[in-house]
């Protein structure tokens, strides 16, 4: 049990002493001043104990900066272009503000206040959110480890992020749009639009990942860059390895391109003018916008085709979770988050199809009211009668 003692000071003033053993039967200490302070302490950490909520206090005397360090060095299976993300984040956002600080002194008023500021200095709400978290997940970590007793980046309120702007492609479109395009890339278009592929994962397509028969793309890599490196990695999840039957125009689109346009010797079905692999921004500069403002014109990201591929699914009638698996989206909540809106008429279109059905039903049913009460009534008599 803790114990409490008093003991005077050179110039006479009291001070108490709070003796304790750590759940590890350490001795510990602590001083104070007032002696109902001392008592309450004593409570407090005995409390602590029987819970198994104790914090040893030198714990927390561990710099932000220096725990944030050691938590994301165990965060594992992330992709290069995520570690690269997450380190600019930090080192712009987190650790400026709160680096030097002993994790054990941090106030949820003040991590409230650093969201607010981050919102109102014109950084986008998906980037605020996303430091926040980093934040938040390194100090859920140091409770987790017993460093602070609670997370002060709990319950903090976070600004709403605003859906992107979509912009989506008819068939006629995305045909203006591959014709306008160095003829290098008019494949790339128009797989891109009837597959629902990301840049990346069109980049590290290679060779062995396609086959003409059955008419098939096994989507197994994505290549990005990172700091001036192309890496080629796994994909953004498990569900986005994926195999994605192609319509017969994809087929024959793919073939006019590798004929004109052979892989490169790493296999390489889409690359640069010079054979190398695909950059996302020398294509989008050299390419993509030049053929976009002389065809379909407006703004238009390459990774709206991606959105075309869906909406043109489902105008087609295409039930959502064809649309999640062709995509690669991780759920069909995911799916219906971003294209739900377009559904709408789907809705309509099936209410339709019931009143349909249901009026069918009714004429049939009038119908053959007249000959089947005779058959009935035939019945009837032949049973009454044996």
């Amino acid at each position: 049990m803790a114990s409490v003692t008093k003991t005077t000071t050179n110039r006479g003033e009291p001070r108490y002493r709070v003796r304790y053993r750590d759940p590890a039967r350490r001795p510990r200490e602590k001083w104070f001043d007032r002696k109902i302070d001392a008592d309450r302490f004593a409570r407090e950490v005995e409390v602590a104990k029987d819970r198994g909520a104790y914090v040893d206090p030198n714990a927390g005397r561990i710099t932000v900066s220096d725990w944030i360090q050691q938590h994301e060095a165990t965060k594992l299976h992330r992709r290069p272009s995520t570690v690269a993300r997450d380190t600019s984040l930090l080192n712009n956002h987190v650790l400026p503000r709160f680096g030097n600080r002993p994790i054990g002194t941090l106030q949820p008023t003040e991590i409230r206040a650093w969201v607010a500021e981050l919102s109102s200095s014109g950084l986008s709400a998906d980037t605020t959110r996303k430091a926040y978290r980093l934040l938040a997940s390194g100090l859920e970590a140091a409770v987790d480890d017993g460093l602070i007793a609670r997370n002060p980046a709990r319950r903090v309120d976070l600004p709403p992020v605003r859906r992107r702007e979509m912009r989506f492609l008819n068939h006629s479109e995305v045909d203006h749009l591959a014709a306008a395009i160095d003829p290098r890339y008019q494949a790339l278009v128009i797989t891109a639009a009837y597959t629902g592929m990301r840049f990346g994962e069109l980049a590290a397509l290679r060779l062995e990942h396609l086959s003409m028969l059955p008419r098939t793309i096994r989507v197994e890599a994505t290549l990005t860059e990172v700091d001036g490196r192309l890496i080629v990695g796994e994909p953004k999840t498990k569900a986005s390895r994926r195999t994605i039957v192609l319509p017969q125009a994809v087929i024959d689109s793919l073939a006019r391109h590798l004929s004109d346009y052979p892989a490169s010797p790493d296999g390489y079905v889409f690359t640069s003018p010079d054979g190398q692999p695909l950059r996302n921004a020398n294509f989008r500069h050299r390419f993509w916008t030049p053929a976009v403002r002389a065809s379909v014109g407006g703004r238009l990201r390459f990774h709206d085709l991606r959105h075309t591929h869906a909406a043109l699914l489902i105008a087609a009638g295409q039930h959502p979770k064809v649309i999640q698996e062709r995509l690669g989206h991780s759920s069909i909540r995911i799916t219906l988050d971003l294209y739900g809106h377009l559904m709408e008429g789907l809705d309509q279109a099936a209410a339709d199809a019931l009143d349909d059905a249901i009026s069918a039903t009714s004429r049939g049913a009038d119908a053959g009211l007249s000959e089947y009460a005779p058959i009935t009534a035939k019945g009837n008599q032949a049973e009454s009668g044996a």
